[in-house]
């Protein structure tokens, strides 16, 4: 009997998937993920939804759909259906280990279906996927796929909650600094509680914000005149009447509800145990606040009607704050959910030659930033997607400069968009290093090239020449014979001429004579790689010998050198390695050692590493060691390399110290 063939997705489009979500950020990963089962299942489309307990529904992460597919409609029903579904596989209450389950009878398990999301066993989220009219079940290898992916998108999830909850704790210092930017400039109390009520509203949802004063003789809270209150709060409260009044005579918050909105919140705002007033938020939605949204509320309350600390630490605060974004090589940009700018620090205005009024915006028509940088702007605010090292040439200025753009949007507990904060820098230096570094690299590959040419020609051509002689005193100068020998004797000449002109090109050239510090030079080659070396999370720490001489030598040729070898060391790091610089002393030589904790060389192939050509790297050219090493002979030094498989290698580099 023979065994059943069943299809599976290839090993390959798995792998392809992985490699690919491994360079994302989780966000952009989520996405990829969904847009990919909707093209391998060959669906209508798909929803990747999460729960929102608070509110017993579920809400949308990310879709996707077909172009030829319209967008179904999303009803609360839908989500509320979506969220009894997650909430029983949660509670392990529909007795299937299925991985597709039917939502409801609304939304029929022959149209759609849910995929749980799972984390550590437990569902986290639920993966829509809308079946196409021509098929009602998905084949086995679809199945397996979305089986696959799934489990990813839980670990996908968790990683985004953390990231999420680090922003958010970021966000309420954001909101301090807000305030502390408002206050130095507002005079009156009252004015200070309003702006306190805006930056509130930046971390924390309400659809009512009332402010009561104490009035002059203690008695009653009086909202402010200019504000429309609601039904459900008075003007007027006598102190220890209600809700509002018992939170200001005993000073402690309050959590109740009325019958307009289902989460109230009441705090205090007093100084030095002295009540100033009440602040009251509230929200339709039910268990709208929590613990910590109680404690962060009521210390910005504090802080703001501290009278004694108020304008002192607050100023402090933001003096602080703005150091730090004064201080930045990178440009900053500070846009709201609406993508508007809310700050330029000094450098961005630098960088970019203009100014950052309030409230500018990329979409602007007028007021563009040049060409791609705008158009990546614009894509960060839409998509709400992390930009990484994001790489843009502005050709409008003179010169023309590299910039690179990083965007990182900023979100609540809920997924909720609170701003997008956008750096540029100016690597233009640093791209022309590199670039001269990959010219220099292919000019010494040519020299190499042009050296073994010119040396395979001439021992021919002196062969040739002997010949040539010898025929030309055989034959005597009045031979007609002899011309076309000269002939010959001048083209060679010629040729030997330009083999000459092509050993002068392949010969390195003769290297300054200067005071070099090893250790600069060092600092300079970490500037190179430090990008790689962040992406690769790999620690790099350096060690000077104390009273370290200088040594006589090149600078840029010596930089070529340490360039190389920390180039290699990074390609045979893995994620987590450590690179090591230790520049030390040893009688006459200061020897700067590369120690890294990669994968080593094999001993059979330690004696060939210096040998021209000799590479394991599919793209190398086997060029970089031979030329490092012929530079430090011409400094009078050598290379001495240790190495054991599977732990790592040490290239130790002897420079000659300066004699005093």
């Amino acid at each position: 009997m023979g065994v059943e063939q069943r299809p599976v997705i290839a090993i390959s489009l798995l792998s392809e998937i992985a490699q690919a979500i491994s360079h994302l950020n989780a966000d952009r990963a989520l996405l990829f993920l969904t847009e990919s089962a909707v093209s391998v299942t060959e669906s209508l489309g798909a929803l990747l939804l999460t729960p929102h307990e608070k509110s017993n529904t579920m809400i949308p992460f990310v879709k996707s759909f077909q172009e030829t597919s319209p967008e179904p409609e999303l009803t609360n029903d839908f989500f509320s259906d979506c969220f009894l579904v997650f909430m029983r596989l949660r509670d392990n209450a529909l007795g299937s280990s299925a991985t597709e389950y039917e939502i409801s009878e609304n939304y029929p398990i022959k149209k759609m279906s849910a995929w749980p999301v799972i984390l550590s066993g437990k569902p986290v989220g639920l993966l829509v996927m809308y079946k196409p009219e021509s098929r009602s079940d998905f084949s086995f290898e679809h199945r397996s796929f979305l089986e696959i992916i799934t489990p990813f998108m839980g670990s996908l999830f968790e990683n985004l909650r953390l990231n999420n909850e680090m922003i958010h704790k970021n966000s309420r210092l954001s909101a301090l600094y807000e305030i502390s930017q408002q206050a130095e400039s507002l005079i009156d109390f009252r004015d200070i509680y309003d702006a306190l009520g805006k930056v509130a509203r930046s971390f924390i949802n309400f659809d009512v914000y009332l402010l009561y004063f104490v009035s002059t003789d203690g008695k009653t809270l009086e909202a402010r005149v200019d504000q429309n209150v609601s039904a459900s709060f008075p003007q007027t409260i006598q102190v220890g009447e209600g809700p509002i009044g018992l939170a200001a005579k005993e000073l402690k918050p309050y959590l109740t509800y009325t019958s307009e909105f289902n989460s109230v919140l009441i705090l205090p705002i007093e100084v030095s145990g002295r009540l100033i007033g009440v602040l009251t938020i509230g929200s339709r939605k039910p268990y709208a606040y929590r613990d910590e949204d109680i404690i962060g509320l009521r210390i910005i309350a504090t802080q703001i009607a501290s009278i004694d600390h108020m304008f002192k630490d607050l100023i402090r605060l933001k003096g602080f704050t703005e150091r730090i974004l004064e201080s930045m090589t990178s440009g900053v940009l500070i846009f709201d959910p609406e993508g508007r700018a809310t700050y330029a620090n000094p450098e961005i205005k630098i960088i970019m030659a203009r100014q950052f009024p309030e409230n500018w915006s990329p979409f602007d028509a007028e007021d563009k930033l040049p060409g791609h940088l705008n158009e990546l702007m614009i894509e960060a605010l839409t998509t709400n997607i992390t930009l990484e090292n994001e790489k843009v040439k502005i050709r409008n200025s003179n010169p023309a400069r590299i910039v690179e753009v990083n965007a990182f949007p900023f979100r609540n507990e809920t997924g909720g968009m609170l701003g997008t904060a956008v750096f540029i820098k100016d690597v233009t230096q640093l791209s022309a290093l590199e670039e001269q570094l990959k010219r220099a690299d292919k000019l010494s590959a040519l020299g190499v090239l042009a050296a073994g040419i010119a040396h395979e020609i001439r021992n021919p051509l002196t062969g040739m020449k002997m010949i040539v002689q010898l025929l030309q005193s055989e034959f005597g100068d009045k031979d007609p014979r002899s011309e076309p020998l000269n002939i010959i004797q001048s083209e060679i000449n010629r040729l030997e001429s330009i083999i000459g002109s092509l050993l002068d090109f392949a010969r390195p050239s003769k290297p300054k004579a200067i005071d070099v510090e090893p250790e600069r030079v060092v600092e300079d080659c970490y500037v190179l790689v430090k990008n790689q070396l962040k992406k690769q999370s790999i620690k790099f720490c350096k060690t000077v010998v104390p009273d370290c001489p200088k040594i006589i030598g090149d600078p840029d040729q010596l930089k070529q050198v340490f360039i190389n070898i920390m180039t290699n060391a990074v390609q045979a790091l893995q994620s987590g390695g450590e690179l090591r610089v230790n520049i030390d002393l040893r009688e006459d030589f200061v020897i700067v050692a590369f120690e890294d904790t990669g994968s080593g060389i094999p001993a059979s192939r330690l004696p060939d590493i210096f040998n021209p050509f000799m590479t394991t790297k599919e793209d190398g050219t086997g060029l970089g060691l031979s030329m490092a090493l012929r530079i430090v002979e011409e400094h009078g030094g050598r290379i001495e390399v240790q190495s054991v498989a599977g732990e790592g290698s040490t290239f130790s580099v002897y420079l000659p110290r300066k004699q005093d």
